[in-house]
């Protein structure tokens, strides 16, 4: 922490602690009796984040899949440029330029994308 001088009613100087720009603030301690619970929260907290990490990374890996196969197939894209089409019970709208992949099968149908 950076030290500031200030004059002081008295006519000193008091010297005060203050965070140069971009410095990071000392880090309090909490109270004991949430010690526990803040240590369980984020630890679940973590957890769900990498597993959360982890899917997103598996659904891009799956979209790009997609978007190749389509590609590939030699699906025509209409004047929007998106690629519609079925595939055994299957919906897939494909939209390249953006990288945009919605899939419903058709027993969802009812249910949001």
């Amino acid at each position: 922490m950076a030290k500031r001088t200030k004059k002081d009613e008295g006519g000193g100087t008091a010297v005060a602690d203050s965070p140069e720009k971009g410095e990071q603030l000392a880090l309090i301690e909490v109270d004991s009796k949430h010690v526990k619970q803040f240590k369980r929260i984020a630890t679940k907290y973590k957890a769900a984040q990498k597993a959360r990490s982890a899917a997103l990374a598996e659904e891009i890996k799956y979209k790009d899949e997609l978007i190749d196969l389509a590609k590939a197939s030699d699906i025509q894209p209409d004047a929007d440029g998106r690629m519609k089409f079925r595939a055994d019970g299957c919906i897939i709208s494909i939209t390249p330029r953006d990288e945009l992949v919605k899939v419903k099968f058709e027993e969802e149908s009812d249910e949001p994308d």
